[in-house]
């Protein structure tokens, strides 16, 4: 799982990205938009009588949550005594970008599993198999929202990105964190390293964008083209993203069919 490995570089991209955050290219949400979001199935509650997942327990989805290890590409700690940290709801505008993202934090658990314990890392599971663990809910939005866009299907947000690299500090801290010869874009979407990322992240937040588009940095086991976009809602730890509705659910199971639950009163 990624890290922030370099706060001075992160230091550098937000100061950069909030100065020019007007011009951030920007792409608008429409109402009735739907989307995935998946979690843990601790926060599963079904009822058992009706075969449907109430409604007030589906709304215990959207609430904000910290990330437990500080894993989240674009939103957590800054790690910067002055920059204000920002949590994030993680959604994908397409089924395999929800998949990419489990396949990619489960093989990185069973990982450090086996790490642990001293013994080989395990094969990865087939991609019908990585969310037998999880939860997912499809969600539609009931207000319009305005996203910052860094997905590659706006010319404009590579663009904008690579940009930041006419401040005198990002280039100076990219260079000492040894990405002298590397594009801000692609280190922005670098796996392992969430400096870059996290830093356009809080500064969209603090410029008061409700939500960030950006690809996937998981790839399919099909084709490194197959990823999908990622749709994160900004907001506060224990907090609940407004203007969402939960329209049904989902459970994976390892033998049989997915299991659909409608969300009700």
């Amino acid at each position: 799982m990624g890290q922030v490995q370099f706060p001075a570089l992160l230091d550098a991209v937000y100061r950069a990205a909030l100065d020019r955050a007007g011009n951030a290219p920007n792409r608008p949400i429409s109402v009735n938009t739907e989307m995935f979001h998946y979690f843990d199935q601790k926060y599963f509650v079904v009822d058992v009588h009706r075969r449907i997942l109430r409604r007030d327990h589906a709304m215990n989805t959207l609430i904000v949550r910290r990330s437990p290890h500080d894993s989240n590409r674009f939103t957590g700690q800054s790690h910067q005594p002055l920059i204000a940290g920002c949590e994030g709801l993680y959604c994908a505008l397409q089924p395999q970008a929800l998949v990419n993202e489990v396949a990619h934090y489960v093989e990185s658990e069973r990982a450090q599993k086996a790490a642990a314990l001293g013994v080989a890392t395990p094969k990865p599971l087939p991609r019908t198999a990585v969310m037998y663990a999880k939860a997912a809910v499809k969600i539609r939005t009931m207000d319009f929202v305005l996203a910052a866009d860094f997905s590659p299907h706006n010319p404009s947000g590579m663009q904008f990105v690579n940009s930041l690299s006419a401040d005198s500090k990002v280039r100076a801290e990219m260079a000492t964190a040894g990405k002298g010869a590397t594009s801000l874009w692609n280190a922005m979407n670098d796996g392992e390293d969430y400096s870059v990322a996290r830093g356009l992240g809080l500064a969209m937040a603090k410029y008061r964008y409700a939500a960030l588009c950006v690809q996937t940095a998981r790839t399919s086991e099909r084709s490194d083209l197959e990823r999908g976009d990622n749709l994160v809602f900004f907001g506060k730890e224990n907090n609940t993203i407004s203007g969402l509705s939960i329209v049904e659910a989902y459970l994976f199971p390892i033998a049989g069919p997915l299991e659909i639950y409608p969300v009700e009163f």
